[in-house]
């Protein structure tokens, strides 16, 4: 019986040929390993007690801008679709950065100065000084957060509009001045473009 096993093992090998069966078997290998979970997918498919607080901060912020270029997108859609000779219309955003808080700062700064004398008789002075910013906390619900004076909103980078009914150059060009009136952006980061 063992012999027919080998023989058989024998006639495969010389049938498929010994180069191509080690290249199945190395195709093999490679698979299980790179079907293996890593542990940067295991981190990512960890529960959220396992997340830092940079990981949720980053999260949230993402979250933050996806909301607010959604919201600038309806509004958008909604004033440029009321406008005479536009129909149906469609506005994407992307933006640069997200909202940015600004806290209030404290400055301190210490300055010293010393008299040393030297060796030959005389005196020199040294003076020394430091300066340092830190934010104002205030206690809100027993925890200490920063004071925030200003929130800046995120930076539009760029805009797409699809509209209907703009065959003529100069809706676009209405279209794209009412983009800049609204968002700080060049013209050439500004696209509109006819619907279907």
């Amino acid at each position: 019986m063992e012999i027919k096993g080998k023989q058989a093992i024998r006639e495969f090998i010389q049938k498929i040929g010994a180069v191509r069966l080690i290249i199945i078997v190395l195709a093999g290998i490679m698979l299980l390993v790179f079907s293996m979970p890593s542990e940067k997918a295991s981190f990512e498919e960890g529960d959220t007690a396992a997340e830092t607080g940079a990981g949720q901060e980053s999260s949230a912020a993402l979250s933050a801008m996806y909301q607010y270029a959604k919201k600038q997108e309806e509004a958008t859609e909604k004033i440029l679709s009321s406008v005479e000779g536009i129909g149906k219309v469609e506005v994407m955003l992307t933006l640069s950065s997200s909202e940015q808080k600004i806290t209030l700062q404290d400055g301190s700064s210490t300055s010293e100065e010393t008299t040393q004398s030297d060796q030959s008789g005389g005196s020199r002075m040294d003076a020394k000084s430091q300066s340092g910013e830190e934010s104002v906390l205030v206690k809100k619900n027993g925890e200490e957060i920063p004071y925030v004076v200003q929130v800046q909103a995120p930076v539009v980078e760029g805009v797409v509009v699809v509209a209907q009914g703009i065959d003529s150059g100069k809706k676009k060009t209405e279209i794209i001045e009412a983009i800049q009136a609204l968002f700080p952006v060049e013209t050439h980061k500004i696209k509109v473009m006819k619907m279907e």
